[in-house]
C-alpha cells in the first residue's frame, strides 16, 4: 500500500478503503465481540506473547494498553480493539460494530515495526518484545509496577535539556524516515530523566523510495505541527523556539535517495 502521510486510523481508514478495493465489500466494518482483560490474558498465554496480563493501563480509541509480565520480566501489551464511531454503517450506532480482524493485526503490525525502527535508529521508544496478531508487547517504562507519567503531567528540573532532548527525538525519528503525526504531551512519558515516546499508530513511515518526493512534500505540515505542539508546551518554561526553522532542519537530514542505517543517524 503506498505511503500516505493522513492518519491511518480514522473514522474511514485508508487501509480499510484499500482493503474496499480489493475485494469488493463496501465496508470492512464488523460485528466483533470488544476484547475483556480476561480474554486478552487468554490470548496472550495461548501465544506466548506474555505469561501473564495483570491490568489495564491506559485506553484510547483504537488500543487498550495492559500490564503485562514475560515471567519475572514486566511488559506492556497493547491490543487494538474494536474502533467505535457514531458514522456507522447506515447512519447507526451499533453496538459492538468495528473495523475487521485482518485491520486491527495489519494496524497492531505496522506500529510494531516502525516502534522496531525507531528503537534501532536509538530513540528513546519502549522497546519492542513481540508481535501476534492484533497485539504487540513492548518495555514497561515505570517502576514497581506503576507506569511513568505522561509529559504534560511530569515534573522535571531541567526544562532546556528535556527539550532539546525531545526535538533531538523527533530528528532523529526523521532520519529514520518517521514522523510521529500525533506528538505532544500526550504521548511523551517522562522517566529517568529522559523523555520516552510512545503511540504510533498515526506515524508517517517514508522509508520506501517510490513516491517519497510527494510524502516529504504532504508530510511537512505534520512534522511541523508535531514541532510546534512541543515548543508551545515549553514556552510556559521560557524556553523559545521556531517551529518553522526547526521543521527545515529536520527536514535537511533526509534525501529523496537515501536508505535506512542505523550506523549513521548520530546527530
Amino acid at each position: 500500500m503506498p505511503n500516505n502521510p493522513a492518519p491511518y486510523i480514522s473514522k474511514r481508514s485508508q487501509v480499510q478503503r484499500e482493503l474496499s478495493k480489493g475485494d469488493g465489500i463496501r465496508s470492512r466494518l464488523e460485528d466483533l465481540p470488544e476484547i475483556t482483560l480476561a480474554s486478552v490474558r487468554a490470548d496472550a498465554l495461548a501465544t506466548q506473547l506474555a505469561t501473564d496480563v495483570t491490568g489495564t493501563i491506559s485506553a484510547g480509541k483504537e488500543a487498550t494498553v495492559f500490564f503485562a509480565f514475560w515471567h519475572d520480566f514486566p511488559l506492556a501489551l497493547k491490543a487494538y480493539r474494536l474502533h467505535h464511531t457514531p458514522h456507522a454503517k447506515g447512519g447507526k450506532r451499533k453496538g459492538g460494530q468495528g473495523f475487521s480482524k485482518d485491520i486491527m493485526s495489519y494496524w497492531a503490525s505496522r506500529e510494531f515495526w516502525i516502534l522496531d525502527r525507531a528503537f534501532r535508529a536509538g530513540v528513546n521508544v519502549p522497546t519492542p518484545a513481540r508481535h501476534v496478531d492484533n497485539m504487540f508487547t513492548a518495555r514497561f517504562i515505570g517502576e514497581e509496577g506503576q507506569a511513568a507519567p505522561l509529559l504534560k503531567d511530569a515534573s522535571f528540573e531541567y526544562p532546556n535539556r528535556l527539550f532539546d532532548m525531545i526535538v533531538d527525538q523527533i530528528f532523529t525519528l526523521y532520519r529514520a524516515f518517521i514522523i510521529h503525526g500525533d506528538l505532544s504531551g500526550y504521548n511523551i512519558l517522562y522517566f529517568d530523566h529522559k523523555s520516552w515516546i510512545i503511540d504510533f499508530p498515526q506515524a508517517i513511515d517514508f522509508a520506501s523510495r517510490p513516491g517519497r518526493h510527494r510524502v516529504l512534500r504532504e508530510g511537512r505540515p505534520i512534522l511541523l505541527r508535531d514541532i510546534t505542539n512541543i515548543v508551545r508546551f515549553f514556552t510556559r518554561f521560557g524556553i523559545k523556539a521556531d517551529p518553522e526553522s526547526l521543521c527545515d532542519e529536520a527536514m535537511e537530514q533526509v534525501g529523496l535517495h537515501d536508505r535506512f542505517s542505523p550506523e549513521i543517524l548520530v546527530r
